[in-house]
């Protein structure tokens, strides 16, 4: 073989390297341009004897995440005087956040920001509703992804 042929054949190798590498690349970006997003929040439903609770979650991924609360009685009116408290637990790994205050945000309304879920797996988010003194506690649970 030539040294002139060693030479095409070396190039010929960095162009099928350099064209697989853009093939790839392109691909991964149609892939990242059509993958699904959620459409919005997860939105779970629960309630006790008193009241029913709508909980929804900003952004169910590793992280921290925004939690929006609605609170109403069971004929729908809503507890606009209830104080409302969250706390994020993982119950297979022993790990429990700090409980978080709820925000009054109106018509029963309560925003906890900044809820963190730090690692994948099940979860459950416990409420601990008190109005006037009387208090209801609820578990949800959840499923965080990566």
């Amino acid at each position: 073989m030539s040294g002139s042929e060693s030479a095409v054949r070396t190039t010929d190798r960095r162009l099928l390297l350099v064209g697989g590498a853009a093939v790839v690349i392109v691909l991964a970006a149609v892939v990242w341009l059509v993958w699904p997003s959620p459409a919005g929040p997860l939105v779970l439903k629960s309630g006790t004897p008193r009241h029913l609770v709508t909980v929804a979650i900003d952004n169910l991924r590793i992280g921290s995440t925004d939690i929006d609360i609605t609170v109403t009685d069971r004929a729908g009116a809503s507890k606009d005087h209830a104080a409302v408290r969250i706390q994020a637990n993982q119950p297979l790994m022993g790990h429990a956040g700090q409980p978080i205050a709820a925000v009054p945000a109106g018509a029963g309304r309560f925003h906890a920001a900044a809820v963190p879920l730090m690692m994948t797996g099940p979860w459950e988010l416990r409420l601990s509703i008190d109005e006037h003194g009387s208090v209801d506690e609820l578990a949800v649970p959840l499923w965080v992804g990566g």
